[in-house]
C-alpha cells in the first residue's frame, strides 16, 4: 500500500505543563517532578477560536493532497478517543460536503476504538478496501483535540500529557514510492481496564510495554544493523529511556524529538514523526538517512499497533 500523500497540521500553541498539572489539582513541584520525569515541558493544543472541524480543513488545505488523480473516493476518519464531537453529528459526512478534496468521497467510515494505537486499524481498513477492489484512493484523517474538555484532562499522573495534532494520509495500491509493506495489530485482552483499570493492572501494563514493542518489532522484522529507524508514540521519555536501558541497539533507533514540545498526541505521534522524516529527507541523488522505518504505537488497553515503512531509491520527496 503505497503513501501517495501527506500532511500534518500541529497547531503553534503551546500550554505549559505546570499549568496543566495544576488545573488538574497537582502542585508546582509535582508539575516540576513530572516534567523532569517524563520529559514534557508543553503540549500543542487548538486555540479557543479553532474548532475541530476548522483543524481539518485547514489541514485539508494543503495542496499535495489534491494533486495527484485518481481522486479520493473514500474517507476514514481515525480518532483515539471516541467522544471528539456532538452525538448525532455527521462528522465526517460534514467534512466532505466542506472540502473539494473530498468532494467525489463514495463512502466514509469512522476509527475510534482502539484508542492510540486506532490510526494502524485505519490503515488496515484501507488496505482491506483496495485489496477488494472496493476502494481506489484512500484518505484517513487522523487526530484528537482535548480543546473542549478541562484543561485538567489532559493530564494522566504518571504516565503522560495529551497534545493535540492533526495528519492526512492518501493511500492507493499503485507500485513504487513510500510503500506500507506491513502491518501489525494485536490486544492484549488481559489490559482491557486501560485508562480506568486499577493500580495493579497498570503497573502490570506498564511493566510489560517493552514486550509488546519487541513483539510488534519482530513481527515487522526490523534489523538495528541496517539503516533502520523507530517512529514511536511519545508516551513519556521515561518508558523510552527504561527501554534503551534495557535493550540498548533497539533503543538508539528511537526518535522522541517532537515529545517535550507537543506532548502525546494519541494516535497521530508516529505519523507526525514520518512528515518530520519526510521534511527532512534527503534531495534525489543524496544518501538518505534510512530506507526503512517503523512505525508504532501501544494504545491504553493495550493495543498494539506497527507497520514498516519502505522508502525506494526512485522515492520521490513526499509532502
Amino acid at each position: 500500500m503505497r503513501i501517495a500523500a501527506m500532511s500534518s497540521f500541529i497547531p503553534d500553541l503551546r500550554i505549559d505543563a505546570g499549568e496543566i498539572v495544576q488545573a488538574a489539582g497537582g502542585r508546582a513541584v509535582d508539575a516540576r517532578v513530572f516534567r523532569q520525569l517524563f520529559g514534557i515541558d508543553c503540549v500543542a493544543a487548538l486555540p479557543e477560536d479553532m474548532s475541530l472541524r476548522q483543524a481539518f480543513l485547514r489541514l485539508l488545505s494543503e495542496s499535495t493532497l489534491l494533486a495527484d488523480e485518481p481522486a479520493i473516493d473514500t474517507l476514514v476518519y481515525v480518532h483515539a478517543f471516541p467522544v471528539q464531537h456532538a452525538d448525532g453529528i455527521d462528522f465526517p459526512g460534514e467534512l466532505c460536503r466542506s472540502h473539494p478534496a473530498l468532494s467525489q468521497v463514495e463512502r466514509c467510515y469512522e476509527v475510534n476504538q482502539h484508542n492510540c494505537g486506532s490510526a494502524f486499524w485505519g490503515l488496515s481498513l484501507a488496505k482491506s478496501l483496495l485489496d477488494c477492489g472496493v476502494a481506489t484512493r484512500v484518505m484517513l484523517l487522523i487526530g484528537d483535540s482535548f480543546s473542549q474538555f478541562p484543561l485538567g484532562q489532559r493530564y494522566i499522573p504518571g504516565c503522560t500529557m495529551m497534545g493535540d495534532a492533526f495528519v492526512a494520509l492518501v493511500v492507493d495500491d499503485l507500485p513504487g514510492g513510500c510503500q506500507i509493506e506491513q502491518l501489525y495489530l494485536k490486544h492484549h485482552p488481559e489490559f482491557h481496564g486501560g485508562l480506568f483499570g486499577d493500580e495493579q493492572q497498570n503497573r502490570e501494563f506498564f511493566a510489560a510495554h517493552h514486550h509488546m514493542v519487541i513483539d510488534a518489532l519482530q513481527a515487522l522484522a526490523f534489523d538495528t544493523h541496517r539503516r533502520q529507524v523507530i517512529l514511536p508514540h511519545n508516551i513519556n521519555k521515561l518508558s523510552w529511556m527504561n527501554f534503551a536501558r534495557t535493550i540498548p541497539e533497539t533503543g538508539a533507533c528511537l526518535d522522541l524529538a517532537l515529545l517535550p514540545e507537543i506532548g502525546h498526541c494519541c494516535a497521530t505521534d508516529p505519523f507526525l514523526l514520518l512528515q518530520r522524516y519526510f521534511d527532512n529527507q534527503a534531495l534525489p541523488g543524496e544518501e538518505a538517512e534510512a530506507e526503512d522505518i517503523a512505525l508504532l504505537s501501544i494504545g491504553s488497553g493495550a493495543y498494539v499497533g506497527a507497520c514498516h515503512v519502505h522508502l525506494s531509491q526512485s522515492t520521490n520527496r513526499i509532502q
